[in-house]
């Protein structure tokens, strides 16, 4: 269509001038121009038709997702007429280019919202906030030109190329968003610090305030994006558990891991160690942006190499050293170590700050080692999971130790010997290799426990003095959250089991783990969908599939349900696990091919329904996996309250 080719031909310049805008309005600001009412609301007028003109760009993207304006390349590299409405909504927020423009486009949206709302508003603190926001936001305006969105291929392909399969889910509508808002609110955090560091205004209770509500929401937005992705990983991608230490999936703890850290410092010293760890949490944030928009490593999230990664790595150093250099400016002590050694809770707080921001160090590296590879070793570096198991053990502890300390009205002394005696019980259920197969586990498991009691215990003490305090059941819910979250990672990850690859024909049963297995007759389904095969330059079926019920015998109990298994004509074989719940594991099963069912899925996307010989079956129990989601319910819970209790004190009149 000419109006939407028309209309994406102005999308870059449509950026363009709102980085001129933007940049403009930053001048003008920073000058002091519009401290005059007729200059200041020229600049409002910039700074919100720039942001309007980045929100139309992103519209014009959607739109030519809709229309399947397949000449744009990032239109034909994840779409296709066949792809379902709803995630050709997504798709601008799903590839490396449109992905970086949604990132903008909420930027620029709170901005505007803010800069509306304080347009009433005359102090230094606001006008500095929005000249470090129209930085920011100019930054990713161009990072996003780099690699544009826009891009016109030189033909017009007859079809898409089809978006990855495993993107073909209701997870990506919800799992990306959440993260990015996450990010977002990290971003205006930050720009909240660096302006009342800028005009010495840290301390007044408006920057406090917004500094808290910024951080309290990227904590929870954060929190509630990780939880989605896990459920992705567990459900849908059949990886074979909710994490997989991937460099990218990793890089993503590493800003939660910061802002967990930063609420749980002590907030009364004069020094700077907030000030810093905020400055990190922006910095992983960044160097979660570059990691998966750079291309780094070779991961599901990767969006194969750009320049965009080194970018966005310069401007989180550059930002950095500009934070290192106000915090001289203002002569503010460097980050010491002040605990109150009286006190088991401050000792506890202190403790478990140091094991987070330890844990944070551990990730880190893990997740740095393929861009040291790529520009050192010039080729990639793998980090395996046993790294991170072994070398994020002994914080995870200390973190469990660190919360009983905080949640109980125990002496120094008689603290000790509790953890003394349950770290004894530990050794000994680990050398009887008792209840799970791992020492590491065995020997944690006690531990989490006692914090889970004594936590327990507390929550319900206060529930009993019927003095509701949001703040005080916000930070024990948030404590119990992560002590369930921790004893569902041990159990699940050291308890399952995991059978060898079965070969399964249809009616005849197959014994695996304690289970007897009945594949009925498989039903081959003929090629759906379209998408541009470039390899033969036609196009084809989009995918065929391979279905068949399955019967499960447990103890006497019958488990019912279908395998699914897709060939996808330009990404390969899919399967869809099936997963059954039980109060104790969850019984995961899943399908894969052989040559038989490979050569039927072929088949199929000609036309030909061939039902194959056999397929190979994959059996797992991941018990009390139901914790760990428990534990981000009970999570989310406590950060609502702490979030909503922020909210309202900021209403009230100081």
């Amino acid at each position: 269509m000419e109006y939407s080719r028309f209309l994406v031909q102005l999308a870059e310049p449509f950026l363009i001038l709102a980085a001129l805008l933007l940049v403009l309005d930053c001048y003008l600001l920073w000058k002091g121009f519009a401290e005059k009412m007729e200059v200041y609301r020229k600049t409002l007028f910039a700074a919100t038709l720039a942001c309007g003109l980045i929100i139309t760009t992103y519209g014009i993207l959607t739109l030519a997702f809709i229309t399947d304006s397949f000449w744009v390349k990032i239109v034909y590299s994840y779409s296709s007429s066949s792809l379902p409405f709803l995630y050709k909504l997504g798709n601008p927020w799903i590839g490396s280019n449109g992905s970086l423009l949604f990132i903008t486009v909420l930027l620029a949206l709170f901005y505007g919202i803010y800069r509306v709302k304080g347009s009433g508003e005359h102090n230094k603190f606001r006008t500095t906030t929005y000249i470090i926001l129209d930085i920011f936001i100019t930054f990713f305006i161009l990072a996003t030109l780099i690699k544009s969105p826009f891009e016109i291929l030189p033909t017009t392909p007859l079809e898409g190329f089809g978006l990855n399969p495993l993107l073909q889910t209701p997870w990506v509508l919800s799992h990306p968003p959440v993260i990015f808002l996450g990010y977002v609110s990290v971003f205006f955090a930050f720009a909240l610090l660096l302006a009342g560091m800028i005009t010495r205004t840290s301390d007044s209770p408006e920057v406090k305030q917004s500094l808290k509500l910024a951080l309290y929401a990227a904590w929870l937005l954060l929190t509630i994006g990780i939880a989605l992705g896990a459920l992705w990983s567990y459900r849908v991608l059949g990886w074979g558990g909710y994490w997989a230490w991937d460099p990218v999936e990793t890089a993503s703890l590493l800003p939660w891991l910061a802002l967990t850290a930063y609420f749980h410092l002590s907030s009364g010293g004069k020094d700077s160690v907030k000030e810093f760890m905020l400055m990190i949490t922006f910095f992983m944030v960044m160097f979660a942006t570059a990691m998966t928009r750079g291309g780094f490593s070779e991961s599901v999230h990767a969006f194969g190499e750009s320049p965009v990664g080194f970018v966005f790595l310069g401007f989180a150093v550059g930002s950095l050293l500009i934070f290192l250099w106000l915090i001289r400016r203002e002569k503010k002590p460097l980050p010491t170590i002040a605990v109150d050694t009286t006190s088991l809770a401050s000792i506890s707080r202190f403790v478990a700050a140091c094991s987070l921001v330890a844990l944070l160090i551990v990730c880190f590296i893990g997740a740095a080692a393929p861009i040291a590879g790529s520009v050192i070793a010039g080729g990639p570096v793998t980090i395996r999971a046993e790294f991170y198991t072994l070398l994020c053990y002994p914080f995870a502890l200390s973190i469990a130790a660190a919360l009983i300390g905080c949640n109980t009205v125990l002496k120094p002394k008689s603290y000790a010997i509790l953890i003394a005696a349950v770290v004894g019980i530990g050794g000994v259920m680990a050398f009887f290799g008792f209840p799970t197969p791992s020492a590491l586990a065995n020997i944690g498991l006690p531990i989490l426990i006692t914090a889970v009691l004594v936590i327990a215990y507390q929550l319900i003490q206060v529930l009993r003095t019927r003095q509701f305090s949001a703040r005080v059941w916000g930070t024990m819910l948030i404590h119990l959250a992560i002590i369930v979250i921790l004893l569902g990672v041990f159990i699940s990850s050291a308890a399952q089991v995991e059978s060898r690859p079965l070969l399964a024909t249809p009616r005849l049963s197959i014994d695996a783990l304690d289970l007897r297995i009945t594949l009925n007759n498989f039903t081959i389904l003929a090629g759906k969908g379209r998408v541009y095969y470039p390899s033969h330059s036609l196009v084809a079926p989009e995918y065929s599939s391979l279905k068949t019920e399955v019967t499960i015998l447990e103890e006497g109990v019958v488990h019912r349900g279908p395998l699914w298994m897709y060939e996808y004509l330009n990404y390969g074989v899919v399967s869809e696990p099936l997963i059954i719940s039980t109060p104790l594991r969850d019984l995961y099963i899943s399908m894969h091919q052989t040559n038989s069912s490979y050569t039927s899925l072929v088949r199929a996307l000609m036309g030909e329904t061939i039902p194959p010989k056999d397929v190979t079956l994959v059996v797992k129990y991941v018990p009390l996996v139901w914790l760990i989601w428990l534990g981000i319910l009970l999570m989310g819970i406590g950060m609502c309250a702490l979030f909503l209790d922020e909210l309202l004190r900021s209403r009230i009149p100081s």
